[in-house]
This record gives structure tokens, sequence and C-alpha cells, in this order.
């Protein structure tokens, strides 16, 4: 069975071979290689699409904002007024999915400092849950370079933790 990446690799590397030939195809090897690196890249804003930042994604919670992939996830920050910040992070799935949801293509991880055990507030898991389905719209629509570049460098949550211990992913 293919991986995520296997699947994303294939149909990266047919996109940019059948658009904008060869030429291209070779400038964006390095790109398609870094699935295994976990380096920095910009955040992948076409996955919240027509979200912006400040956006109201319901029950209160506002999208403040959504970082560039770092550690191998982009990190999302959701606001309220009184349950005040929650981390999520964007992260590449492979298998099962893992967190509050998951996509086809990446888990959404609310990391909270906690071991997963304590329920999460309703009203933020279904705010969590909706975005995904936004992501879910838009994750294979997400294949110019830029956004390539991005998703290229996210890995799993557990690739995530092995690499860089749970400690520094808060």
């Amino acid at each position: 069975m293919q991986s995520r990446r296997d699947l994303l690799k294939a149909f990266g590397t047919t996109l940019i071979a059948s658009s904008t030939g060869l030429g291209a195809f070779q400038a964006h090897a390095a790109t398609l290689s870094a699935f295994a690196t976990g380096q920095s890249g910009d955040a992948p804003w076409c996955l919240m699409a027509p979200l912006q930042p400040g956006a109201n994604v319901g029950k209160g919670w506002r999208l403040s904002a959504l970082g560039p992939v770092q550690s191998g996830a982009s990190i999302m920050t959701l606001t309220h007024p009184v349950h005040g910040q929650a981390r999520v992070h964007i992260c590449a799935r492979i298998g099962t999915g893992v967190g509050l949801s998951s996509t086809h293509l990446l888990d959404l991880v609310l990391m909270d400092g906690g071991d997963g055990q304590d329920r999460t507030p309703e009203g933020l898991a279904r705010v969590v849950k909706g975005i995904s389905k936004r992501i879910a719209k838009n994750e294979l629509c997400a294949v110019d370079s830029k956004s390539l570049d991005s998703m290229s460098k996210m890995l799993t949550h557990d690739q995530r933790m092995a690499r860089f211990g749970p400690e520094n992913l808060l």
C-alpha cells in the first residue's frame, strides 16, 4: 500500500513534469526529496482557503495564525475570548489518523502539553473538525510550487515526536 508521501510524491512529480516540463521537474527535485528532512517551509495558507488570519471559525474561536512548516508541521493558532489559545499542529498522515481530526493527507493534533487523556472542549473539537473538512477540500489542489514545497516538509506526529521530542513540539 502506498503511503501518503509516496502518493504526494507521485502526484507532484506527475503534475510538475506534465505541466511545466522536464526543466521545472529537475528544479523541484530537491523539494520532492525534502519529504524526509523536516526543514522549514512557508505557511500552507492554501489549505485554509478562503480563510484568512483573524477569520471567525465558529463557537467564538478565531484563526489567529498559521505558522510556516517547521519541525515537520505547521502550527495553527486559534484564539477564544474565554478559553484563550489553542495550538493545533498540522502534520502529515500515514495510516490511521491521530489527533482531533484527519484528512486524507493530514492530521490535526492539539498540542496543549497534556498526554492525550484530557477531554478537549466540545466547541474546540467541533471547530477543528470543521477546519479539517475545509482542508480536505483544499489539500489536493495545493500543488503550486510554494504549497508543494511547504507540504513536502511535513512529518507525521509520531515521526515528529521521535525526531524532536515531545518537549520541543509545544
